[in-house]
């Protein structure tokens, strides 16, 4: 049975379906690139916080120019640093990084999503 031509979706939402589709795998694309090769000097974090009823929430850091964000595992803030799966850290501490703390609404703002 075939759908009646009312049932399909209008071709002007199509095209901007297909348009914001492109448009996300230009942003991923640029993201991809700018994080291979940052040196992530200057890094934001949002320090863990503890909660109850498991709404705590783990340190997050996010490069200030690459966008690129690492949660850190529980005891992760300042001047220590583990990612959450103990992986080798890629914004960790790194003599001569800049880490400036951040609350969490400036940090999911920072965020690019793709």
């Amino acid at each position: 049975m075939k759908p009646l031509p009312q049932s399909q979706i209008a071709p002007s939402i199509a095209e901007a379906v297909a348009s914001l589709a492109a448009a996300q795998d230009a942003v991923q694309a640029a993201l991809t690139e700018a994080q291979a090769s940052c040196e992530h000097r200057i890094v934001s974090e949002m320090p863990y916080r503890a909660g109850v009823h498991l709404a705590s929430r783990a340190a997050h850091r996010i490069c200030n120019h690459c966008r690129m964000i690492e949660e850190g595992s529980h005891w992760s803030g300042g001047a220590t640093w583990s990612k959450h799966d103990h992986s080798a850290s890629d914004l960790g501490n790194v003599e001569g990084r800049i880490v400036v703390p951040i609350d969490s609404d400036a940090f999911w703002k920072m965020r690019v999503l793709a």
